[in-house]
Parts: C-alpha cells; sequence; structure tokens
C-alpha cells in the first residue's frame, strides 16, 4: 500500500461516519495484540487547548529523556503530523504500512477507529516509553478510550458537538469517561462541568487536580489562552514527576502550529467554536488593542457560527469569508448574511486563493484568518 492507496481507504470509510463505541476499537486492538499496552500513555480531553497541552507534556516528556509518542488530531496539512515520535512526524511510507496492518485486520472500522489503531500500533513497533494521546471525539465512546493512562487530562468543558453529545452536562459526563479507577486527573474545567468532573473523580477514587490560574511562564506559544494549557501541562509534569527546570525548558521549546501563529506577519489560528472564539478575541484585544483588523474566515455548518461572530468581529472589522476544505463547510453565503445582520463589512469569496489574495492586498495593521482548523491548515501554506 502506498501513501497514496492509504488516504484513499481512509476517504473510503469517511461513508461510515462518526459511530461512538469501542466494541470494534476493541477488536482491532485484539488483533494486533493490544499493542497499547506495550507504553505508558497520557490521555487528554477538552473543548479547547488539548492538542496545545498534547504538545507541551509531549516536548517536556522529550527533554525528560524519554522517547515519547504524541497522536492528535485534526491534521493541518498531512496525515503524518498525527503521529510523531519525538516531534518527528511518521513517515508517508511508514503510515502506509500501519494502515495497511489496520485494514488487514479485516474489522470493518470507523475512519478515526483506523487511525487510532495505527498509531497505536506504530508506537508500539517503535517502542515507546510514554505516549500522549488527544480524544478525537467526546472522551467515554472515542476510539482512544482503550487505554489506562498514567493521567487523565479534561483541559475544559464547553458546548460542542451538541448533535452528537447533547447538552452541556451530558458533554461533561462524556469528557469525564476518560477517568479511570485510581488515576489521577488534571482540569481546568469551571462551574458545572467541573462539578460532574469532581463526581466522576470521587467515584472512581481518583484523586483531582484543579488548575485554576494560568502559569505566569515563558511559553514558546503565542495566545493568551495557552497560559492556562501551560498550568495544565505543569500540573502533570509535576505528578510525573519532571523537575521544574525540565518543564520550563520544555515550554520555552514547544511548537504547536496553527494556535495563535504568526507568518508572515498573518495571525492564523484555529479558533472553531465559541470558546475558541473568545480565547482568541482575547489575545487579540490584549496583543493587538488598535489598528483595523482583516479576516478571512470560514466556520463548518455543525459549529455555532453564529455565536462565533458575534464574539470575533468588531465593528468596523473587514472580513473575507470563504469555505473551509471540507464536506461540513457552511457556504459563504450564509456565514455573509450572519455577518450582514450584525453591520460588519464582508464579501464571499469561494476560492481559498482568491481569498488570501485579497487579505494581502486590502489595507489594515491586523491581518487573521480564522474560523476552521480545516481552513487555516490549507490557508498556512500561502504564508511560509
Amino acid at each position: 500500500m502506498t501513501y497514496n492507496d492509504a488516504l484513499n481507504y481512509l476517504d473510503s470509510l469517511n461513508i461510515f461516519g462518526i459511530k461512538p463505541g469501542l466494541e470494534r476499537i476493541n477488536l482491532l486492538m485484539e488483533k494486533l495484540n493490544f499493542p497499547q499496552k506495550n507504553y505508558k500513555t497520557i490521555h487528554v480531553t477538552g473543548t479547547n487547548g488539548k492538542g496545545s497541552v498534547c504538545a507541551m507534556l509531549a516536548e517536556i516528556l522529550k527533554l525528560d529523556g524519554c522517547k515519547v509518542g504524541l497522536f492528535t488530531s485534526p491534521h493541518l496539512e498531512s496525515y503524518c503530523e498525527r503521529m510523531k515520535i519525538n516531534g518527528e512526524n511518521i513517515s508517508e511510507n511508514d503510515f502506509a504500512a500501519m494502515i495497511e496492518t489496520v485494514k488487514n485486520c479485516g474489522v470493518q472500522a470507523t475512519h478515526f477507529e483506523v487511525l487510532t489503531a495505527a498509531a497505536f500500533e506504530y508506537f508500539s513497533i517503535r517502542q515507546v516509553e510514554i505516549a500522549v494521546i488527544e480524544v478525537g471525539l467526546g472522551g467515554l465512546y472515542d476510539s482512544t478510550n482503550v487505554i489506562t493512562p498514567e493521567i487523565s487530562i479534561i483541559t475544559n468543558v464547553s458546548l460542542e458537538h451538541e448533535n452528537i453529545l447533547g447538552n452541556l452536562e451530558n458533554i461533561a459526563r462524556n469528557k469525564a469517561g476518560i477517568i479511570k479507577k485510581n488515576i489521577p486527573v488534571v482540569t481546568a474545567a469551571t462551574s458545572e462541568p467541573l462539578k460532574i468532573i469532581r463526581e466522576v473523580a470521587k467515584q472512581n477514587n481518583s484523586a483531582l487536580y484543579e488548575v485554576t490560574e494560568p502559569a505566569e511562564i515563558e511559553i514558546n506559544l503565542l495566545g493568551e489562552y495557552q497560559k492556562i494549557n501551560a498550568a495544565v501541562a505543569i500540573q502533570a509534569a509535576k505528578l510525573l514527576n519532571i523537575d521544574e527546570n525540565t518543564i520550563r525548558a520544555g515550554l520555552k521549546k514547544v511548537e504547536w502550529a496553527g494556535r495563535f501563529e504568526i507568518l508572515n506577519g498573518v495571525i492564523i489560528d484555529g479558533a472553531h467554536n465559541p470558546h475558541g472564539a473568545a480565547a482568541l478575541r482575547e489575545s487579540l484585544d490584549k496583543n493587538f488593542q488598535t489598528g483595523k483588523r482583516i479576516w478571512i474566515f470560514g466556520a463548518l455548518a455543525d459549529k455555532n457560527f453564529d455565536e462565533m461572530i458575534e464574539i470575533l468581529f468588531r465593528a468596523d472589522d473587514f472580513v473575507i469569508v470563504t469555505p473551509p476544505n471540507s464536506e461540513r463547510a457552511a457556504t459563504v453565503k450564509i456565514l455573509c448574511e450572519s455577518l450582514t445582520e450584525r453591520g460588519i463589512k464582508n464579501i464571499g469569496v469561494e476560492k481559498l486563493s482568491d481569498a488570501v489574495k485579497m487579505l494581502k492586498e486590502t489595507a489594515g495593521e491586523v491581518k487573521i484568518i480564522a474560523g476552521s482548523l480545516y481552513l487555516i491548515g490549507a490557508a498556512r501554506k500561502f504564508f511560509y
């Protein structure tokens, strides 16, 4: 199987959609001889910040001398970004080999289940000592939830994927589903979700570490929201008995693309839901208080894009609307209508390349691309 064969096979699995449940992934693990048991793991879920926390912990663990696997999603430009060892992406050849191995198990699994199994197998073959595993969706029924980690992390909880996960209480309980008996839990969740996490942690006799204050420490990631993510990573690292100097060094070196990333003067941020939009707006207002803001914006139809628009944009902003590279993309028309209803100047552009050209040519002191990870993943290549 070539890399392109692997991508075509994964694309063919999209017709099955999202099917929460652990039956298929458990069967895959059995056929692969339970590769996830051959190394330690850290399990990370949350509405926002989970990828950043994963990246921080992977860098800290690497500097502590570990051989570290990192499994995250979605990717920005290449599937190989999803599986890393000590910061290096899996090669296209190895990726294809892992997908072929999982395919040959003969289990009718979903797209994400195949990727999860491939990552677990890859980390086992390459003999990592510990792997940082990001949940794909929710927690309780996510295919990554076949591990027994050293630490469970729930970054935060807000409304997302309501069509699948339900109301806020159900979302919190779903994310709390990664909590395992006698395994410590770290969270920066607040209000009602925190109450539910406390309840589930108590039921499982799991020590709960609540992070309430942002870390005032040097972080090689921009964005005010990274301070609370860093505080979560620091607490987890301390539970792993990693010394403070190593933690500080890791946070100074960590890289995580598409999160308040500035490329050639353009801010690129994967704010893809209201909580992420609020975090981006806070960072912009703190670091770029003045200056006209010009945006490229696109969102998925299953996100609360009306609320995102309310949060993100100021009255004098100018927004170039273009669709993310996803079959779930909200149409340019509906996003432009939402912006116009709020009195925000906008223009719709169907092709991203045209939107980028317009962004570059439009006068403004602050230029931002945001709204969907699928959008920023495709946009980053224009600004290297």
